[in-house]
């Protein structure tokens, strides 16, 4: 069975990561086979904010992995990754260096990667992945 991840992210800053997005999600399929999604960016229809939830949560639970990209802290990631906590996911924090922690939801995060820039985060994030979470 090929490894799921679900990626977080702000959707009030979302614009600020499409090609972070992109990029990451490359590297997860080409390095990896790892097929991934983000509610953020894939989710299109419009609905309303409790079948909003639900969908994403169902989506939570179809994943195997969650990345939470808390540069940009998010009560949305917050819900995301203690739901994915309760069910017994595993979840990497990620935010950029210089940028305020958030202390609640790296206490419940397996690993935390502060990076500089996207490439620095995919060399961290490969040595991650290929100890800790691909099979």
């Amino acid at each position: 069975m090929d490894t799921k991840v679900f990626i977080s992210y702000s959707f009030a800053d979302k614009n600020k990561f499409r090609f972070f997005d992109k990029q990451l999600r490359r590297f997860l399929e080409t390095t990896f086979g790892i097929d991934a999604y983000s509610f953020v960016f894939d989710f299109k229809k419009k609905t309303d904010n409790k079948t909003l939830m639900k969908l994403a949560l169902e989506k939570i639970d179809e994943s195997d992995l969650l990345l939470a990209e808390l540069t940009y802290k998010s009560i949305g990631i917050g819900i995301e990754v203690g739901y994915a906590k309760a069910k017994g996911k595993r979840i990497i924090y990620m935010h950029r260096i210089g940028t305020e922690l958030s202390t609640t939801t790296s206490g419940v995060c397996d690993i935390r990667i502060e990076y500089k820039d996207i490439s620095d985060l995919l060399v961290q994030l490969k040595k991650v992945l290929k100890k800790q979470y691909v099979r």
